[in-house]
Formats: structure tokens, sequence, C-alpha cells
């Protein structure tokens, strides 16, 4: 029987975290590989709201270092990847019923805006603007008009863009190619995968979004792993022209954002509690009701019904388990590894698309203490180009 293939780095899903980390462990010398059981950005990398921001929402349940550090890394892609990120007025349009009125909305923008260090400005748009600013807007009722800076994306071409810097430095990438099972031996991991390759891993790093627990129980001895809840989110590609990036509130006083994607407006997100098969994931008919009834509120003279959804994207954000539910719940990252001291295997649980590269970054830094990194490159200067 042949030699199983040796590699210092297992990385298990082509997420945005998982090629990251390739990324990040390529650049500081070590040998990688990730294997992908679908292809890159096939899950909830690719089904997002295609944003890169803070998170002004985030504000309400006080989560300021995040929205901080996703701040200060949004501004790094805008540099790194401007091909690929822009930045862009966002619009807020406030009513008489809305739960969050005019003045809290700005105290958040004020807040925002220091997060940023400046870069994230505001502004309120007068009346007599409204109409062109947001042409078909709902404006009954409608007390202001808001706006502030962020950053938009194609989520799976970024993601596909730090898959390709990261096999530029070296990491080998194996799409089509899932996970089976690793067991401990010796000082080494050996890993089976659905080509029937054996591979000898000196670290094995779980990056597989919403698997990450079912990649766990694959492995022998069990790992630790975390108690979490998995909430899917869907996004509704809507055959209808979207002139702004509009920020408002859906019927339960959630979130909504309306964006404009490939020549129709992207509608979402839902946060709806979900168990089963990820693979299996798509909008419910309460999701798609949902996102319709929301647009026809803010666009009642052109409404949609499904037989104008062009497509559905849906994915799964993995949060840690909160008795208030998803709303409550952190969007730090999870870092979970066997031993803090020298880890041989780590899991990632969670996190935001905007704060990929950091969140990378301490991956790479855990893998230091087990493999002496030999830093041939610093992602805080690798850019990242569009296909």
């Amino acid at each position: 029987m042949p030699e199983p293939a040796e590699v210092d780095v297992l990385i298990i899903g082509g997420g945005i975290y998982g090629v990251g980390i390739a990324q990040a462990a390529a650049s500081a010398g070590h040998s990688v590989l990730l294997v992908e059981q679908q292809h890159i950005a096939s899950a909830t990398s690719g089904n997002s709201t295609k944003l890169i921001h803070g998170g002004l929402r985030y504000l309400e349940s006080m989560q300021l270092g995040l929205v901080y550090e996703a701040l200060h890394e949004r501004e790094l892609l805008f540099k790194l990847a401007p091909g690929l990120v822009s930045r862009e007025w966002f619009y807020i349009p406030v009513y008489r019923y809305n739960r969050r009125p005019a003045w809290l909305l700005r105290v958040g923008l004020m807040l925002y805006q220091a997060l940023s260090l400046g870069r994230s400005r505001f502004k309120s748009i007068p009346r007599r603007q409204w109409h062109q600013r947001i042409p078909g807007l709902e404006t009954e009722q409608m007390t202001a008009l808001l706006a502030y800076e962020d950053g938009a994306t194609d989520d799976a071409a970024l993601t596909r863009a730090v898959a390709a810097s990261a096999t530029k430095l070296g990491a080998e990438i194996r799409q089509h190619t899932a996970f089976v099972s690793a067991s401990r031996e010796g000082d080494v991991w050996l890993a089976q995968l659905s080509s029937g390759v054996e591979i000898s891993a000196k670290i094995v790093i779980n990056a597989a979004g919403p698997w990450v627990n079912s990649v766990c129980d694959r492995i022998t001895p069990a790992p630790p792993k975390r108690h979490i809840q998995r909430v899917q989110g869907a996004h509704l590609h809507l055959n209808r022209p979207c002139h702004a990036f509009v920020y408002v509130e859906s019927g339960d006083g959630r979130v909504m954002f309306f964006r404009p994607w490939q020549h129709g407006t992207l509608a979402g997100t839902t946060e709806t509690d979900f168990s089963g098969d990820p693979a299996a994931v798509h909008a419910s008919e309460d999701e798609v009701a949902a996102i319709l009834a929301t647009y026809n509120r803010y666009f009642p003279e052109n409404p949609c019904r499904e037989s104008d959804i062009l497509k559905q994207y849906c994915g799964i954000r993995v949060l840690p388990q909160h008795p208030g539910g998803a709303f409550s719940a952190s969007r730090h990252t999870m870092i979970v590894c066997d031993d803090e001291a020298r880890p041989a295997y780590i899991a990632l649980y969670g996190g935001k698309l905007t704060t990929y590269r950091k969140e990378s970054e301490k991956v790479a830094q855990l893998i230091a203490r087990s493999l002496p990194a030999t830093r041939r490159a610093d992602t805080r200067h690798l850019k990242l180009l569009p296909e």
C-alpha cells in the first residue's frame, strides 16, 4: 500500500474561512491541502447578503469590538480587492411606525462613524431628493431618509480570489473531494478522503461551516466541540431594478436589505432555526412570503410575486447557543483547539465574511505554536484579483 501523502496542514471546507486559512498558512511557509466536498463558496460563503461591513445592527447588542474590527478589515479589503469590494452609500428610510426612531438611528450612525475612525460618513437626505435617490420607495408616513457608507462585494467571487491567492502561495485545493475520517497516529493525523487517498497531516483545521460538528464526530480521538445553533438566512433575487442599497425594518422589526444584484434586486435576509442536512437547505414558504411582503411594503408601486423570483440564495450561519435567540447571539468567530499550547486540531465556529482575514491570521498564529513559521508573505499586503 502506498505511503500517505504528507502535508503540514489539512483544511476541511472551501468557504471564505477555509481558503483564508489556506492563504495565511501557505504565506507562513507551511504545506497546505484544502479539501472541499462541492466547489469553492458553494455553501454559506456564496449565499450571503454580499456585504463587506461592520454590522450596524450589531450595535444594538453592544458588540462594539466586533464592529470595530470588522470596520478595520473592511478598509483593508477596499485596498486589497478594489475590483471585488466597493464603497457604497446605504439608505435607511425611517417611518412613524418603525421600532427604531430617527434620533436613535442617528446616534447609532454617529457611533458607527466613530468606530470606523471617520471612514463611514453619514448624512440626512432632504425630502426633495427622496424620489431621486430611491425611485419607487413608499414615502407615506416617512419621516427621514438617512444615508451612511459601507461596503459591498460578490461573496463567491471574493472567496475564489482568496483561494487563487492561496494556490499561488503553494496551497493545494481539491474540490469535489470530501473528508471521510481521521485518526491520530503518533504525531500525525491519518485522514481518509472520498477519493480514496490517505493524507498524513500534522494539523487538521475544521472549517466546515454548518458541517463543523459532523466533521468533528468523524475524528478519533474525539476533539472538543461546541454546542451551536444553526440559523438559515434566505435571500431572493427579484426581477426588479434596484437603484440603491436600502436598509429597512421587516414586519417583525428585524433588519432587511435590498441591494443591486445582477440587473435585479437581492432582498434578504431571514433568521430561521435550521436542523437537518445543510446540503438540502432552501428558503421556506414563510421566508419567501416574508421577504416578498417586506419588499412590497416598501415598493408598493411595482409589487413582486413568487413568479418574479429569479433565484433563491440560502445559507446557514453557525452561532453559539443563546437564550435570547439568534439576534442576541454573538457574531464573533469561535476558535476551538485540542491543545492551546501545541494544537494539532483547530475548529472554527461562525464568523463574518468581512473578518475572514483577521480570523485566519489568528489560526495561523496557533499553527505556529506547533509548526514554526517561515513567513514568505503577509496577507495584509496580498492583492486579491477578480477572475
